[in-house]
């Protein structure tokens, strides 16, 4: 399993699983090694174990982790990454501490018990920079896709991670702030994609400036998803998409009734 280097100090894993992303940002010192910032490790625990040999061998080590928003696929860890602390939104602290069962449950009886005690062990911040030796990276938080959600964006670089929005291979998810709250929170997302070189989804691949899959384009795709649902939709999500998509998007039509 190896990153693809999309900026300065930045690289994207891809997991086998659902296209699932993980980043690491690259940042000062610390000790013998370069500082990183890990966000939303994932996903089979053969692939976490492998994103910590590559830090390991590229002499890099992880300082902070950040969990995007609490869902099982997002607050993974593996001993090898450390014990750093691994940061969330403090409503996404909260419920990763109240739904830790659910959240190890959603994960499948096969998952490792020695890693169990790791999900959703996060700390809750605050603070809108990261604190760690490293170029800035600034949370902006809303509720879109679940309470608590955060994307972050890394200004030195022009790197939006963007959680699980603003994808190429899945449609829009609201959570308990159903369509308009997705709107909302893609408004509070839109300045930082008009100005993102690179745009990383929470699965799915990479969007960058140049080229046809562009972070606008994926913002003006997802808006006209919005505003066809009420008509003969067409977005080239659906098509051959999984059966827990197509559900989606019918859950996603049930919030216009």
């Amino acid at each position: 399993m190896e990153p693809r280097q999309i900026a300065a100090g930045v690289w994207v894993f891809t997991s086998r699983v659902m296209s699932t992303t993980s980043v690491v940002v690259a940042g000062g010192r610390a000790g013998a090694g370069r500082a990183a910032l890990l966000v939303d490790p994932a996903w089979e625990p053969d692939e976490l174990e492998a994103i910590a040999g590559w830090l390991e061998r590229s002499g890099l080590t992880v300082v902070a982790g950040r969990a995007t928003h609490a869902h099982y696929d997002h607050v993974l860890w593996h001993p090898r990454l450390g014990t750093a602390p691994r940061y969330a939104t403090p409503e996404t602290a909260r419920r990763a501490r109240e739904q830790r069962r659910c959240l190890v449950a959603g994960l499948g009886p096969e998952w490792p018990a020695d890693l169990a005690p790791l999900v959703g062990d996060v700390v809750a911040l605050e603070a809108d920079l990261i604190p760690w030796d490293g170029p800035a990276v600034r949370v902006v938080e809303h509720n879109a896709h679940a309470r608590g959600h955060a994307a972050l964006w890394l200004e030195e670089a022009g790197v939006l991670v963007a959680g699980d929005m603003l994808s190429d291979v899945e449609i829009p998810i609201p959570d308990e702030e159903g369509l308009d709250g997705y709107r909302q929170g893609l408004a509070v997302l839109e300045p930082f994609v008009r100005r993102a070189n690179f745009l990383v989804p929470g699965h799915g691949g990479v969007a960058a400036r140049t080229g046809e899959d562009t972070p606008i384009r994926r913002l003006e795709r997802d808006l006209a998803y919005l505003d066809g649902l009420r008509g003969n939709l067409e977005d080239p999500r659906l098509r051959g998409a999984p059966d827990w998509l197509l559900d989606q998007h019918e859950r996603n039509r049930d919030w216009l009734t």
